[in-house]
């Protein structure tokens, strides 16, 4: 018999998981709580995340996925696991996952990846690179002699990938996202103000005010924070025209690995794409005028999908489903046996 399907989206900011009839089920921050001594898992994904800056020292906080690979190889299983016994609950059969990977890492990295999802508790599983896998949760067939760009901006990385009958194309991979952004904020608040911030009144900021184009109208933000002189907590305002400053130069990084992928690709395809648009996803692509910004530098319309966080993990199980595209394609399941 055959266990639940599953397409899994594996960043460094979030596990995002879908299966049949239900679309998304989880879309959890990858955080693991760990006992600092014995390294037993106290919680994983939100409850986890919001215990950021809080913990007593008898708990450790860790991230254990690193540009949508494996930083921390026992951790990324245990929470891996925490986030398919969730999804599973009391299915008798292991079940079949479909996860993305970056474009272009190597043999050993791939293994890393899959050794991860099958000693959690898969019973089989696939690799897809991530830009395919956004093609097709996207909708588009990329099977087709077509040329599609997928601009995915996650929280460690961003990732630019052009993708053909099947295959990638070109593709480049930066490491600029969300949390270089959520770090510069945090450093030019404490340089320039003279204030100090923790990691997720960062990311409130960039989320509320931040943006890559400057608004038509001025707004701000209040948030508390600690003054660097004196130690003692405050209350500040800060507009978005400082966060917009701040972020300015990983705007700039995400950009310029959009024209480097595009003055590598070959004619036709840059046609195709002139033609369809640019297909922008991640969590990264909610950011205020990301979208408008890169039509302005590159002279080429963007697309955001409405489920833009979403699309890889929805690619994964649509492949699930096509089998005849993974053979096609040259995808082999995988099982713990096999591997080792």
């Amino acid at each position: 018999m055959i266990g639940l399907k599953i397409g899994m989206d594996i960043g460094t900011g979030n596990v995002t998981a879908a299966i049949d009839g239900k679309g998304v089920v989880l879309c959890e921050p990858a955080v693991l709580a760990l006992e600092r001594e014995t390294g037993e898992v106290i919680d994983a994904g939100k409850k986890a995340f919001e215990m950021t800056g809080r913990c007593p020292d008898a708990i450790k906080l860790t991230r254990p996925l690193l540009s949508g690979g494996i930083a921390e190889l026992e951790n990324s299983e245990k929470l891996i696991r925490t986030f398919l016994e969730r999804i599973c609950k009391n299915k008798i059969f292991k079940p079949v996952v479909a996860a993305t990977m970056p474009a272009g890492i190597t043999n050993l990295e791939k293994r890393n990846i899959l050794d991860c999802i099958l000693k959690a508790g898969a019973g089989k599983a696939v690799l897809i690179e991530e830009p395919l896998a956004a093609a097709l949760g996207i909708g588009i067939n990329p099977e087709m002699p077509y040329g599609t760009m997928i601009v995915n901006i996650g929280a460690g990385t961003t990732g630019v990938a052009v993708v053909t009958m099947g295959s990638i194309a070109v593709a480049k991979s930066a490491t600029v996202g969300g949390d270089d952004m959520d770090r510069i904020i945090k450093t030019y608040l404490k340089n320039n103000r003279g204030i100090e911030v923790g990691r997720l009144t960062a990311e409130e900021l960039k989320q509320l005010i931040g943006g890559a184009k400057v608004r038509e109208e001025t707004i701000a933000a209040v948030a508390k924070g600690k003054d660097t002189a004196d130690g003692m907590p405050l209350f500040f305002e800060v507009t978005a025209q400082e966060i917009n400053f701040a972020i300015r130069d990983c705007v700039d990084e995400i950009c310029k690995a959009i024209t480097d992928v595009l003055e590598v690709t070959p004619p036709e395809l840059v046609k195709d794409i002139t033609d369809s648009g640019i297909f922008l996803c991640g969590g990264m692509s909610k950011l205020y005028g990301i979208d408008k910004y890169i039509e302005e530098v590159t002279g080429i319309r963007v697309k955001i999908p409405g489920n833009e966080s979403h699309v890889s993990a929805l690619g994964c199980l649509r492949a699930l489903n096509e089998e005849n595209y993974l053979k096609q394609n040259g995808y082999h399941f995988v099982t713990l046996e096999i591997l080792e």
